[in-house]
């Protein structure tokens, strides 16, 4: 999980990330998928793939936010 952070943050301009769960923003990431291992795990996209997604929409970065849900991704333009 940290590495997500780390690699959203590194760029001039970062890429915000938000993450929620059955609609409600997680307001500590963190800490919650350290409570939570098993959704972290099963239900949300795997560090793997949300870096790969950080990878691949970092030209949105300026103008929009990823956000992470057990959905999937979502970008909303800010």
């Amino acid at each position: 999980m940290a590495t997500v952070f780390e690699q959203a943050q590194q760029y001039d301009t970062p890429l915000l990330l938000e993450y929620y769960f059955c609609g409600e923003k997680i307001e500590d990431p963190i800490h919650f998928f350290e409570v939570n291992k098993s959704l972290y795990e099963l239900v949300f996209p795997s560090p793997k793939e949300t870096l790969s997604m950080i990878d691949k929409y970092i030209i949105y970065r300026e103008t929009h936010k990823l956000v992470i849900s057990e959905y999937g991704f979502h970008l909303i333009h800010l």
